[in-house]
């Protein structure tokens, strides 16, 4: 899939609506996804849960991304949102056992991994540099979104009384950033400012 179709996919959803979105927002960022994926057109479904691409003894060996989004009943991208820094890596070899997997998800055009930086090393910073040695080998091709938030002050309110009660509710969105990695390309991008209106 050409790079600038992937970029064209990834400014396609509305990302300023996370600014509303608080805490870690794993489940919520996954709906959002969703959602807006299928409000795209009719021919647009999710699978929410996606089957394993290795088919192991039970559940031995088996590894399920967050969804799945088809196109006409076709596998078209493979996604995962990650809060934790140090299983981004864990999560990208995750996405290629699906995009290297061509006979049961065949028509996949890349893989997604969204990186919200909640938990280790630099906490809602971008964390690139923990990942930038894994995808220099990657031949396959796969987007990265990387979600950047500042601490707020919480006001008097309820949400704020709310948001005060632990270390991850005060933080807010500040920058949504895409890297995109081919076998012969690489792309970086903007996909949200908190200057935006």
């Amino acid at each position: 899939m050409a790079e600038e179709n992937i970029v064209n996919f990834l400014k396609s959803f509305h990302w300023k609506i996370l600014r509303n979105m608080y805490g870690c927002a794993h489940n919520s960022i996954i709906g959002f996804i969703s959602s807006s994926w299928i409000n795209q057109s009719q021919h647009n479904t999710v699978l929410d849960g996606a089957p394993s691409p290795n088919v192991g003894a039970r559940r031995r060996g088996q590894r399920n991304a967050d969804i799945l989004l088809f196109q006409n009943n076709k596998p078209y991208v493979v996604a995962e949102v990650e809060s934790g820094v140090s299983k981004y890596c864990e999560k990208i070899n995750s996405i290629q056992r699906y995009l290297r997997n061509t006979k049961e998800f065949d028509g996949l055009k890349f893989g997604l991994l969204i990186m919200t930086n909640m938990y280790d090393y630099k906490k809602c910073e971008h964390n690139w540099d923990v990942v930038e040695d894994e995808v220099k080998k990657m031949k396959e091709t796969m987007a990265f979104i990387s979600i950047k938030k500042k601490k707020e002050k919480w006001d008097d309110t309820p949400l704020g009384k709310l948001r005060s009660r632990n270390n991850y509710y005060p933080w807010s969105l500040e920058k949504i950033d895409y890297w995109i990695h081919t076998s012969t390309r690489d792309i970086r991008g903007n996909l949200y400012g908190s200057n935006e209106k």
